[in-house]
């Protein structure tokens, strides 16, 4: 049988399936309890609670967090992507308002001023 991993207090280290940590994170999300509350509550270090938040929890573009590097870099690559469109978008609503803000005389021909 194998011995479990000792921690630096020279207890067992405990493990947590991946279900537990997630509801943890969803726990310390809420907003009800400070990160600190639910950490003690649980029995977890805070440390621990925050390292699990930066990888379960939600991401801003609301996107789910990649969980291998295939899915990592197909993420970069579509952002990438998207960054290019909006970029040429920008140019494109940059050169028409230029347009649009010329006096009338000038943009149209044969137009007099």
């Amino acid at each position: 049988m194998k011995e479990p991993t000792k921690g630096a207090t020279g207890r067992p280290r405990r493990t947590y399936d991946e279900d537990y940590k997630r509801h943890a994170v969803d726990l310390s999300l809420r907003g009800d309890r400070t990160v600190k509350a639910v950490a003690d509550e649980l029995g977890v270090p805070e440390g621990i609670l925050y390292d699990w938040r930066k990888r379960f929890a939600p991401r801003p573009g609301g996107g789910p967090t990649p969980q291998s590097l295939d899915q990592a870099q197909a993420e970069i690559s579509r952002l990438r992507a998207e960054l290019v469109r909006m970029q040429e978008r920008e140019t494109v609503l940059k050169k028409s308002l230029g347009i649009l803000s010329e006096p009338l005389g000038r943009s149209m021909p044969g137009s007099r001023p």
